[in-house]
């Protein structure tokens, strides 16, 4: 298995890149699809699956370059696809004054969801709290979590949009990401990425 890692957009979102096997899943195309297309062609990857965290437009804005490119289909939480198609869900209308969309959701992804992935199992945890679609990617062969915007290195989502819920934050945080390993590396929609055993005992502490 490969990760690569992007720093894509103006907001700078991150995006991951996962092969085995000649195979790719790509999650959170959030801008510059061009530039992740141009790694999957120069290292000879076929994308399969292109996961969503959630459905703000910093996180989806290249799905549609990549699904036209590539047919990969397009996974995320039932819920995302309203944020999908409208703008003003998505926040690129309201944050951006641009009208970012994506085509809808080809397969959801539902709590305690297994993908299974070229020998790759990678396991859906429902995260709300930032976002109410909000999902976190847990492989656990390689003690790897990719939660979105519901923990950062050193903060958490925001939680003052519409959908947002800072006690379901504190629920996906304490009730579901805390059950992983300690020692489980984590990969965020933004900025550098961490241990959990750093952000629970250092980081945590001082935002709840």
């Amino acid at each position: 298995m490969k990760l690569k890692k992007f720093t894509v957009g103006e907001i700078m979102s991150k995006s991951y890149i996962v092969s085995n096997n000649g195979k790719a899943i790509v999650i959170d195309p959030g801008a510059e699809g061009k530039k992740l297309y141009k790694y999957l062609q120069e290292n000879n990857l076929e994308l399969k699956y292109i996961i969503n965290t959630h459905g703000h437009f910093d996180h989806i804005a290249a799905n549609e370059f990549l699904k036209n490119k590539t047919d990969a289909k397009i996974m995320a939480h039932p819920k995302a696809d309203l944020k999908f198609k409208d703008p003003k869900l998505n926040l690129s209308q309201v944050l951006k004054r641009q009208k970012i969309t994506s085509p809808s959701v080809d397969i959801a992804l539902n709590d305690g969801d297994i993908i299974d992935f070229e020998g790759l199992k990678l396991r859906i945890i429902y995260t709300p709290g930032h976002s109410e679609d909000g999902i976190s990617i847990y492989l656990e062969s390689e003690k790897i979590l990719f939660p979105g915007d519901c923990i950062f290195a050193s903060g958490v989502g925001r939680t003052d949009f519409s959908d947002s819920d800072f006690e379901k934050l504190t629920n996906s945080i304490e009730e579901k990401i805390f059950s992983l390993p300690d020692n489980t590396t984590f990969y965020p929609g933004h900025g550098a990425d961490n241990i959990i055993s750093s952000f629970k005992n250092r980081v945590w502490p001082a935002l709840k």
